[in-house]
């Protein structure tokens, strides 16, 4: 029971998915974009794409796209009759390989000249949503759109689904793309091991003691990485992937710990009565970390090497679950009765930011370029991952269909 405490503190449990689009910021006048299928396949994989490809151009931000699914030849270089309008035409051929794969060919036109043209290949048709987003990747790269590298990574998360049952999903972040990786047990806080996403950390809650786990995306090979009597959270996972921040309760009340990959040896960072959980690197030297020391959760920071504890956040209750970049942070905030939203506070002038403004919002997490953040939302009755693109001040969101999602990273 104080287990399940802690981890109602530390996360609140959540969410899934088809390429919903929901914008939540206008940006004014952009040009006039439609994308148009010039492929022969007798089926609706061509009208997918289309849903998959609008859905990620509405996410670069960079046009007023027309979402109607029109068909063109692929070398006629006029737009269709509905699309007259549009500035830029996007155009795509899938042609299967045989093997379960296509072949696309792509070109951007504008006025009806061609601007950009590639060839792309896909091994494995399950996988169309990541050929969606690569090409949508491309095209903000061609017209310099800021940093997309998010797109194309997947993201991980912990589905609940039925008493004491769990699984871990990979997913793209529209989840459109979805695929449990693992199974048959009581799964907690999934986070990626590494910036080549190969392998994968999880708790398992299905041991005698509560165990972290190290897992390889591609043969499912795991290894135990450390157990404790109270919980075993990895919360972050250092640039290099040779630090871990770990939430550990070994006597009962749950602490900071550093874990080095390569000694496999660990450090107390935090030593309190209380709850110090979800730590977060900031940088080489310091994390921050939530904590109920001020008698209800809110947002701490201290060096790694120094025994000293800062308060970050000033305004708000229960202020929890954080991630960071650089000198940006990002947290959840109690706001009214059962609202939670999310607000990014700068470390350098501590001005803040309300990034929400309805539902229960949870879990953020930072892009590794700082341009995103991933995050668990709830609302009503429907539950979502919502993306945050900070230059552009816009917000997504995608809805998950089963399950309840209680952790996500990317």
């Amino acid at each position: 029971m104080h287990y399940l405490l802690i981890v109602t503190f530390l996360i609140s449990t959540l969410w899934s998915a088809d390429a919903t689009l929901e914008v939540t910021k206008n940006v004014g006048m952009l040009p006039k974009f439609a994308i148009e299928d010039a492929s022969a396949m007798g089926n609706d994989t061509g009208t997918r794409f289309h849903k998959m490809l609008s859905a990620d151009m509405n996410v670069v931000s960079l046009f007023d796209v027309d979402d109607r699914y029109a068909s063109q030849s692929f070398d006629n270089s006029q737009a269709a009759g509905i699309h007259k309008d549009a500035v830029y035409i996007l155009r795509y051929r899938l042609v299967s390989d045989g093997s379960g794969g296509y072949r696309t060919d792509v070109k951007l036109l504008q006025n009806n000249l061609e601007l950009f043209s590639k060839i792309y290949y896909l091994k494995q048709s399950e996988m169309l949503v990541f050929l969606a987003h690569s090409i949508a990747y491309d095209i903000n790269a061609k017209m310099g759109g800021g940093s997309l590298e998010w797109m194309k990574r997947k993201v991980l998360f912990v589905r609940l689904n039925g008493p004491r049952r769990s699984e871990i999903v990979a997913a793209d972040y529209t989840l459109s793309y979805q695929k449990v990786v693992l199974s048959g047990g009581m799964y907690g806080f999934a986070k990626w091991a590494n910036r080549e996403q190969t392998d994968f950390y999880y708790t398992s809650l299905s041991d005698f003691h509560p165990t972290l786990y190290k897992v390889n995306l591609a043969t499912g090979k795991k290894s135990a990485v450390i157990s404790s009597d109270g919980m075993a959270v990895c919360s972050d996972v250092s640039e290099d992937g040779n630090r871990l921040l770990l939430t550990l309760a070994p006597n009962g009340q749950p602490d900071i710990y550093l874990y080095d990959v390569r000694t496999k040896s660990k450090t107390r960072l935090t030593d309190y009565s209380g709850i110090d959980v979800s730590g977060q690197f900031m940088g080489e030297d310091r994390i921050a970390f939530v904590s109920n020391r001020m008698g209800s959760p809110n947002i701490f920071s201290k060096r790694i090497d120094e025994s000293a504890i800062k308060q970050v956040v000033f305004e708000g209750k229960n202020n929890s679950t954080c991630s960071t970049y650089r000198d940006l942070l990002v947290y959840k905030a109690r706001e009214g009765r059962g609202a939670f939203n999310l607000h990014l506070i700068s470390l350098n002038n501590s001005s803040i930011r309300r990034l929400t403004s309805s539902g229960d919002n949870d879990y953020p997490r930072f892009s590794h370029d700082g341009e995103a953040i991933l995050h668990i939302k709830h609302e009503g009755s429907r539950s979502m991952v919502g993306v945050i693109r900070l230059g552009v001040n816009k917000s997504f969101s995608f809805p998950l269909h089963i399950g309840r999602m209680q952790s996500i990273d990317w």
